[in-house]
C-alpha cells in the first residue's frame, strides 16, 4: 500500500480504501486551517475536498487521482466545460472537464487510425485501488495532499507504478502535482507523460512566458486530428499563427480559438532551471505554472474558447520518445526507463497576486533576454 511509501516530511496520512464515502460530504481529517472531506457525486464517483480555509481544490482519488476543481485566490479557476460532475469511466471524453489530469504513460494524443486506445493514454482516468490523504511539510511550507498507486500491467508489454500527489498548502493559493512513475519489467519502458493542466480561460488574458514566440520556437499544430471540426476561417487563422505565434498571446473573442488552437514550443529556463508561465487577467491577478524542463523536454499550449468549453492549458509539460524537445535551444532527449529505474515530475501552479504577477513578469522578461 502506498502508504508504506511516504517519505520525510510526512505528518499525519490517511488511508482512503477505509473511508466511507456518501453524498452526504463529512471531514475526514483536520489541522488547524487544513481539512480534509469525503463525498461521493451523484454520479458515484468518489471524491475528496482539500481545504487551507480559503483556497480548495477537489480530487478523484479512485479515478485517475483527477483534480476535477479548484478554487484558488478566491476564483474557481477550472476549465469550463459540459460535465457538472465527473462520471464512472475510462474513457477520455465521457469525463472531460476537470482542472488537471495526468496523461501517458504508453500515449499521449490522440489515436492512429489503428491504435484502439483512449486519447492521452490510460492515466487519466485510470482506477486506482490504493489512495491516501496525507499532511506534511516541505521546502513550500505545510501542506494537505491527496496521493495513491496504480499498476499498468499487460503481459508481454508494459508493467509500471505511477505514484502522484496533489498537495495544496497552508495560507496561499499554491498547488504541487507531482508523480513518480517506475518501470517493473525487465525489458526498458519508453515514457510519455503530459501534464494536463486547464485553467479557465478569461476574455483580455495575456499568455507570457519563459518562450520565444517566433515560428521555429513556438509551432503551431497545423495538421486536424480526427475529434476535430474546423469551422469558417479557422484553417486560415492557422496559417497565421504558424508565421506569428505571438497573435494568440491574447485570449479576445475576436480571435478563432473553436475548436482549439495548439502549439507545441521549446521552453527556456532561469537559473534553477524551472519555467514559467501565466494568465495575466485584466485586473491585474494572474494564474500561474512552474515546472522544471529536464524531467520532459517540450511543451505544450492549448487554448480552448467553443462556449461549452473555456479553458487554456497555459503550458504543459509534456514528454514524448518520438519528439524530442529543445529546452533552452538546446535538444534533450530521454532514453527509455531500464527496470527499477524512475521518472519524476512536478508541476506548481498558483493565483498571483498584482504585485506577484508584475514580479514574475520581470523575471520572465530577464529569462528570455538572458536566453535571447
Amino acid at each position: 500500500m502506498v502508504l508504506s511509501r511516504l517519505g520525510e516530511g510526512t505528518a499525519a496520512a490517511v488511508d482512503l480504501r477505509g473511508i466511507a464515502f456518501s453524498e452526504a460530504e463529512r471531514i475526514v481529517f483536520r489541522a488547524g486551517s487544513l481539512t480534509a472531506a469525503a463525498f461521493r457525486f451523484a454520479s458515484g464517483v468518489d471524491a475528496v475536498r482539500l481545504s487551507n480555509g480559503v483556497d480548495e481544490v477537489v480530487v478523484l482519488p479512485f479515478q485517475g487521482q483527477h483534480v476535477w476543481s479548484a478554487r484558488l485566490g478566491g476564483r474557481d479557476v477550472g476549465m469550463k466545460s459540459m460535465f457538472d460532475m465527473p462520471r464512472p469511466t475510462q474513457k477520455f471524453f465521457e469525463t472531460y472537464g476537470g482542472f488537471f489530469q495526468h496523461a501517458g504513460i504508453t500515449a499521449i494524443g490522440a489515436p492512429g487510425p489503428t491504435e484502439r486506445r483512449e486519447q492521452h493514454g490510460e492515466l487519466p482516468n485510470a482506477p486506482y485501488r490504493d489512495a491516501a490523504m496525507v499532511l506534511g511539510e516541505d521546502g513550500s511550507g505545510r501542506y494537505i495532499a491527496v496521493t495513491g498507486r496504480y499498476n499498468h500491467t499487460v503481459a508481454f508489454d508494459v508493467n509500471y507504478e505511477a505514484v502522484p500527489i496533489l498537495k495544496l498548502y497552508e495560507g496561499r493559493p499554491r498547488l504541487a502535482i507531482g508523480i513518480a512513475v517506475t518501470n517493473l519489467k525487465s525489458t526498458p519502458l519508453d515514457v510519455n507523460y503530459l501534464g494536463h493542466l486547464n485553467w479557465r480561460a478569461r476574455e483580455g488574458g495575456r499568455l507570457v512566458g519563459t518562450v520565444h514566440e517566433r515560428a521555429d520556437t513556438m509551432r503551431v499544430r497545423q495538421e486536424i486530428p480526427p475529434h476535430i471540426k474546423p469551422g469558417p476561417g479557422y484553417v486560415e487563422w492557422i496559417a497565421e499563427l504558424a508565421r506569428n505565434p505571438s497573435l494568440a498571446g491574447t485570449l479576445s473573442s475576436d480571435r478563432i480559438f473553436t475548436p482549439e488552437v495548439v502549439f507545441a514550443f521549446d521552453p527556456l529556463t532561469d537559473d534553477d532551471g524551472r519555467s514559467h508561465f501565466m494568465q495575466v487577467h485584466p485586473d491585474g491577478t494572474a494564474d500561474y505554472v512552474s515546472f522544471a524542463p529536464r524531467h520532459t523536454g517540450a511543451g505544450v499550449r492549448w487554448i480552448c474558447r467553443t462556449g461549452d468549453q473555456e479553458a487554456v492549458g497555459i503550458a504543459f509539460p509534456v514528454r514524448s520518445p518520438g519528439q524530442p524537445g529543445n529546452v533552452n535551444g538546446r535538444p534533450l532527449v530521454h532514453p527509455p526507463l531500464d527496470k527499477g529505474e524512475r521518472f519524476e515530475n512536478e508541476i506548481v501552479a498558483a493565483v498571483f497576486t498584482p504585485a506577484e504577477a508584475e514580479a514574475m513578469a520581470r523575471h520572465i522578461e530577464a529569462v528570455k533576454e538572458k536566453r535571447a
